[in-house]
């Protein structure tokens, strides 16, 4: 009887899902969620947070290295909380505020749509107390940083995504949920760099799965596929050709060359010039040399980021160094490939050192709980670095003017231009000791808090079922497929000609191509994270929070009619 009851299943409109459970979803996961709030209050920031804080605030010229969509958003809480309240520390407790309910918002919006696809209620019931206590989910909702700001779009996001492959497309003829999806979808493109890549090779599975038989009449223009490529394209071209020179025209903002992929060839030929410098031959160093700095790759190298080898790329002209053309660039490439073959041992060194954080589940981390941490003076030295060239040049009459006195010149001045923001560290004892509990609990070897739990092994297991489930019915399958009975729309029913009403309980679920095609927006977003200049816990804060929504597709399978 009690298995019986876990294993229920409400398949119903998204409407009827809304009604009923929206509102209780939300108060529990806020109120799971208002203890580490009370813990962290007012908030932290990530440390891009604090440079994005140095352009909004005038101390350093704009550039686009971060999108300025997440700094222009974060300057208006920074400039709300200095006029209202007389400090930026004010707008960053707002934003906390705001985000939360976000977050928590965009949360009960995905267990509402797990509840409508008929998911069994034991995997709804651990997909709420996940969200609600997860300690990966619960730590990031206090982060005022990009990651977090693109999870608040990505996630609703991901929903509609998933929607759109399950019904091949037919929610599309709901003009207003065509308009969020594209918005959804320019926001995540626009709040991070990575998400370009990840929504065009995803839409491009999305728009194959939106093809079904042939539907009559039905004109290409009129087709659930061509709905999905012309949002697919606005999204695009919005953010892209739009938004993105819009911005920049309007902040006057340096552009920012994109070098973080190319880590993935730097870091490998520099790890062999610091083992085996005598690997490497005239010729090859030559090619390598024409495109980077290859000593000074190999002097710097650091085994678990590539910041230091793909700084040394040559990204402007210089005495001596020109710009890499792109013949040079192809024949350094053509090196990186005959230095792999010849050296499989160094490379595998190399990419395990970037990606460990990714696939090894003895390796956790710790959300900060307070911005304090970006105030050290190691981190001061950084930020003074961003003051213009003439701050410090001028020391104090009786003091004659040295590096020193320039220097720390320069570390006064960024101590007082970053005051404002400074002091979320000074917390109530009980406040101190339950946080440091909890920090002790999480580096513990807890494996809970391992980043290769939700960002590789997951991920990885659902892929493979997904898979197997797919070649199993298809070759069961026999004859042409009849199509399947179309879904309710996202913000309403019967979006299928009045058919879905008596097929709810039928075809609520995915059949294993949709299911993997809504798969493909987790496995982009994975794959881009393998590509990152780093294993930072803040990169997969989108897969935490979305991870419920795949893992509900593998629980709803149904065979293809």
């Amino acid at each position: 009887m009690t298995w019986h009851w876990l294993g229920a299943r409400r398949p119903s409109t998204l409407t009827e899902a809304l009604r009923v459970r929206f509102l209780p979803y939300v108060l529990i996961i806020v109120i799971a969620w208002l203890p580490w709030l009370i813990l962290t209050w007012p908030g932290s920031m990530r440390d891009d947070t604090l440079a994005q804080y140095l352009q909004a605030s005038g101390i350093h010229h704009y550039y686009t290295q971060h999108p300025l969509f997440d700094t222009l958003i974060f300057k208006l809480f920074w400039d709300a909380g200095r006029v209202l309240f007389g400090t930026p520390l004010a707008g960053q407790a707002i934003y906390t505020i705001v985000q939360t309910a976000a977050l928590a918002a965009g949360s009960a919006f995905l267990l509402c749509y797990i509840r409508k696809i008929g998911t069994p209620r034991w995997v709804r019931i651990f997909s709420l107390i996940y969200l609600a206590t997860s300690y990966v989910v619960v730590g990031s909702i206090a982060t005022m940083g990009k990651d977090s700001l693109h999870t608040v779009f990505f996630l609703p996001f991901a929903v509609i995504f998933a929607e759109v492959c399950r019904t091949k497309g037919a929610v599309l003829r709901r003009m207003p949920v065509a308009i969020v999806f594209t918005v959804l979808m320019f926001a995540a493109i626009a709040s991070k760099r990575t998400a370009l890549v990840i929504v065009l090779y995803t839409g491009i599975g999305m728009i194959a799965a939106c093809a079904g038989r042939s539907q009559g009449s039905i004109s290409w223009r009129a087709s659930n596929r061509f709905r999905a490529f012309v949002c697919l394209v606005i999204a695009i071209i919005a953010a892209q050709a739009l938004w993105s020179p819009l911005a920049a025209a309007a902040t006057q903002a340096n552009h920012s060359p994109g070098r973080e992929v190319w880590g993935l060839i730097t870091q490998p030929v520099a790890q062999v010039a610091h083992d085996d410098p005598t690997a490497i031959s005239n010729s090859q160093r030559n090619s390598l040399n024409a495109i980077m700095d290859l000593d000074k790759a190999a002097a710097n190298i650091e085994p678990q980021r590539t910041n230091e080898t793909f700084a040394t790329l040559y990204t402007k002209s210089e005495p001596g160094h020109p710009l890499p053309t792109a013949s040079q660039k192809t024949a350094a490439l053509a090196t990186w490939v005959q230095l792999g073959a010849a050296n499989p041992s160094e490379y595998v060194k190399a990419y395990a050192g970037v990606m460990r954080g990714w696939w090894d589940p003895l390796r956790n981390f710790a959300y900060p709980t307070d911005s304090d941490y970006l105030f050290t003076p190691g981190y001061l030295k950084q930020w003074a670095s961003f003051l213009p060239a003439e701050v410090g040049e001028k020391a104090s009459d009786a003091v004659a003017s040295t590096e020193s006195t320039t220097a720390a010149q320069r570390l006064r001045t960024i101590k007082r231009d970053l005051a404002p923001l400074m002091g979320t560290s000074r917390k109530p004892q009980w406040k101190h000791d339950v946080l440091q509990s909890i920090h002790r609990w999480v580096r513990a070897d807890n494996p809970l808090t391992a980043m290769a739990l939700y960002v590789t092994w997951i991920p990885l297991g659902l892929g493979i079922a997904l898979i197997v489930q797919a070649i199993r019915r298809k070759q069961r399958a026999r004859g042409e497929d009849k199509g399947d009975a179309l879904s309710a729309g996202i913000a309403g029913d019967g979006h299928d000609d009045g058919q879905y009403g008596s097929t709810v309980q039928r075809s609520a679920g995915f059949t294993p191509a949709q299911a993997l095609a809504a798969y493909g927006l987790l496995m982009f977003t994975v794959l881009s994270l393998y590509a990152s200049p780093e294993a930072l816990f803040w990169y997969p804060i989108p897969v935490y929070f979305t991870l419920p929504l795949f893992v509900a597709t593998a629980f709803t399978l149904r065979e293809r009619k």
